[in-house]
């Protein structure tokens, strides 16, 4: 059972130093950085954001609590994640750190398929227990709003059954969780495509709709590995024919064109897009679709293309980064570390980084003006941090800057996380 709640609002937080991430002209950092300055919450929501000395005279009376001058951002968003999952590859990991090719591994039992047979065995409490020690370790690094995916079922009783877990988390009060089903990941062995499509189409999409199970359905267009450009495009025109929002991953391990199917159906964000090209990438633009990055993968997997950066800020792409939290090629909750490695590996500059984090995961998830900036109307989802500039949390890598995080203006309380305010 959740504790009570540290704070009734409305609540007035002092003694701050804030980045909005909203864009200003007075800004002379880009954050929307804002000394000594203050937030009035109530009912859930930010309703005033500014400097201690300009607090509106209706609000001066409320309960006040200091920040103790720490930096306040908008709770992190990790946009791309698959949280939920059976077993772990750890053996995997090993092999490869020794040499071993994963194209051979998969062949002995291991990646995906090794992931899929772990998640069909897990019981529905197996599974929500390992996703709530994740989505943990997830909260402790400044999140509060999450992405989790299915995908490692790949047959309808263990698609839903990720997608009710998904569910189930957000009831736990650490984050708010959004998501979807991936309901075209790979083909297993075996499997008949036009079979397989046939089910996703008439039944597992249909079912997860009327349940209300999923915020979007995602596709893997990735001929190696993946689904074709027809076979995802049925995928996704199911989706969209019922008004699910769609995502895309594409261009992975080749230029699979699948960035190219973002406009005909409206896909909210497009991940990884290592070898998207100019023309994709034009594609993304006129369909206002978020590009999400995905560092991690792109250092685990030895990857030397890199996603067109250069290019999307001139189409005026929004990029987003997220951790694609898995258990193969992205083993980590630590949304600051892929922003870091967005820095390092492809480029992005800190700013670029922490937008990627907030305003364009935001956008990538469809909830721009209700989480990722500070702003009136803004649901009071905060971090808090032992810094004084958010340049500091791209920098610092791994190291424990988050003193608290706040969903709706309550403080989030789990174990992790029990850090004494300062009064």
């Amino acid at each position: 059972m959740n504790e009570r709640p540290l704070f009734e609002d409305p609540l007035v937080i002092v003694d701050a130093v804030l980045a909005t991430m909203r864009e200003c002209e007075e800004d002379d950092f880009g954050y929307g950085y804002v000394r000594n300055g203050a937030l009035v919450i109530d009912q859930g929501r930010i309703i005033w954001v500014g400097r201690k000395d300009d607090i509106p005279d209706r609000a001066r009376h409320l309960p006040a609590w200091s920040a103790g001058n720490r930096l306040i951002t908008p709770g992190l968003i990790d946009c791309h994640t698959h949280l939920i999952f059976g077993g772990d590859r750890r053996i995997e990991f090993a092999l490869r750190a020794q040499g071993e090719n994963y194209t051979d591994l998969v062949w002995k039992g291991h990646g995906i398929n090794s992931t899929v047979v772990s998640t069909r065995g897990a019981t529905h409490a197996d599974l929500l227990q390992s996703a709530l020690r994740r989505l943990r370790w997830s909260v402790s690094g400044g999140v509060t709003t999450i992405e989790v995916k299915s995908g490692y079922g790949l047959d309808v009783d263990t698609e839903l059954k990720m997608l009710r877990v998904g569910r189930e988390l957000q009831s736990h009060g650490l984050a708010r969780v959004e998501t979807t089903l991936l309901a075209g990941h790979i083909y297993l062995p075996g499997v008949d495509p036009e079979s397989y499509i046939d089910t996703v189409c008439t039944h597992l999409i249909p079912q997860a709709a009327d349940e209300g199970l999923c915020d979007a359905v995602e596709v893997y267009c990735e001929e190696s590995i993946g689904f074709s450009l027809d076979d995802a495009s049925t995928i996704l025109e199911t989706a969209y024919r019922r008004k699910i929002p769609t995502r895309i991953l594409a261009d992975h391990l080749s230029d699979s064109a699948g960035a190219a199917l973002a406009p005909a159906f409206y896909a909210r964000a497009a991940a990884h897009l290592n070898f998207t090209d100019d023309v994709s990438v034009a594609a993304l633009s006129s369909a206002n679709t978020t590009a999400i990055l995905l560092p991690i993968a792109f250092i685990e997997d030895g990857s030397k293309q890199k996603p067109p950066i250069e290019r999307l800020r001139e189409c005026g792409v929004s990029i987003a980064i997220a951790t694609g939290c898995n258990p193969g090629l992205a083993p980590t909750t630590s949304i600051l570390a892929a922003a870091h490695c967005a820095c390092v590996s492809f480029g992005l500059s800190p700013l670029e980084a922490m937008r990627g984090i907030t305003v364009c995961a935001a956008r990538a998830l469809g909830l721009t003006g209700t989480v990722g900036e500070l702003i009136p109307g803004a649901s009071a989802d905060l971090a808090i941090w032992d810094a004084e500039h958010p340049e500091e949390l791209i920098y610092w890598l791994g190291a424990p800057l988050c003193h608290s995080t706040w969903l709706g203006g309550k403080r989030v309380r789990q174990p992790e996380l029990q850090r004494d305010f300062v009064t």
